[in-house]
């Protein structure tokens, strides 16, 4: 089962680069989260051009926020900037190290500033679908840490429970410790199912700032709820057992209930009337500018008409004149003809 376990890090080669396992489950996990998106977006009548534009502003700065989040708390014991080799290392995301929370605040700000440059669509009506798609993407991206032998619990000692999906083995400590990626994954896996069923049943869409509250709120209750069997010596209160990141992440949890609850009775609204100003005006420009549009070919569609009906006019008295012509030709051919007649 070790043998099984242990997955070379490294899928292939290409060109003389190693192109590993985790960047590629990465890229797949925000391709399909992507699609996902689209189809969400389609139904809430975003647009295609508005899609690409927020997915280049997300998954850039996303990508950048996760590695950050990991970097910093590490600069001086496992990274260093003082030299380019380190700063190398740093950036270099093929290892891993990657903080969700730094991806979920990048990725926040992608959506604000797509959303304030683009003065078009409600930025909680376009996080919502964008939080849905996050949770697909971490689901698969988890599968990463699998395959670079990372984020894994405290130690199994239960023989029985020495195997996939309870527990992974880690060779560089050599022993079982239980598969966090794995519960994290399924959690999500679950979480996704729920905010599915709620995105796309109701004949009626929930309210701008539902699926971006249950996202914060899930996450909250997952990332808590593996803290009881995370490896490390986390932050505690004083001499207790009590986690410091577990009770804040439970608190943001049960927050979330209550704003949710909140806005589905209309007592709150993530609506600001500043964005929805800046909309207002954007839409009312783009309305008086096809107006405009409209009126300039209204009337070259009518200049175009007059002149058409001239013309028709000019070549009608052309073939009148014409006709005109060929009548006293005729006419006159004729006289001619009756007078030989009458000679004879």
């Amino acid at each position: 089962m070790q043998n099984l376990l242990a997955i070379d890090r490294v899928a292939f080669t290409l060109f003389g680069n190693e192109i590993y396992w985790y960047g590629i489950v990465i890229t797949l996990g925000i391709i399909l989260a992507f699609c996902l998106y689209l189809l969400l977006a389609y139904k809430r009548q975003i647009d295609f051009d508005f899609s690409l534009e927020l997915f280049i502003w997300v998954i850039p700065m996303a990508v950048i926020f996760c590695r950050v989040f990991y970097v910093v708390p590490r600069l001086g014991e496992e990274y260093s900037l003082s030299s380019w080799e380190g700063f190398v290392d740093a950036i270099n995301i093929s290892n891993g190290g990657l903080t969700i929370i730094g991806g979920i605040f990048g990725g926040a700000l992608g959506v604000f500033f797509c959303c304030l440059r683009n003065k078009k669509y409600s930025l909680m009506r376009v996080a919502d679908c964008v939080v849905i798609a996050v949770l697909l993407g971490q689901i698969i991206g988890r599968w990463g840490n699998f395959f670079n032998q990372e984020l894994y619990g405290i130690e199994v000692t239960n023989e029985s429970l020495q195997h996939l999906p309870f527990a992974v083995f880690i060779e560089a400590t050599g022993k079982w410790h239980y598969a966090s990626f794995f519960f994290e994954g399924t959690l999500n896996a679950i979480g996704l199912a729920i905010a599915l069923v709620m995105y796309f049943v109701p004949k009626k869409p929930l309210k701008n700032g539902t699926f971006s509250i249950f996202y914060l709120g899930w996450y909250g209750f997952v990332r808590g709820s593996l803290e009881f069997i995370k490896a490390g010596n986390p932050v505690t209160f004083g001499n207790s057992n009590v986690k410091v990141v577990q009770v804040i992440c439970y608190i943001v949890f049960l927050v979330c209930v209550v704003l949710q609850v909140l806005l589905q009775y209309g007592k709150i609204s993530f609506e600001t009337k500043w964005f929805k100003n800046l909309c207002d005006k954007k839409l009312e420009a783009n309305s008086k500018k096809v107006r405009n549009m409209s009126l300039v070919n209204t009337a070259t569609a009518s200049e175009n008409s007059q002149d058409q009906h001239a013309e028709n006019a000019n070549n009608i008295s052309e073939l009148t004149v014409l006709e005109e012509i060929k009548y006293s030709k005729d006419s006159g051919d004729n006289k001619t003809d009756s007078s030989n007649c009458d000679v004879n």
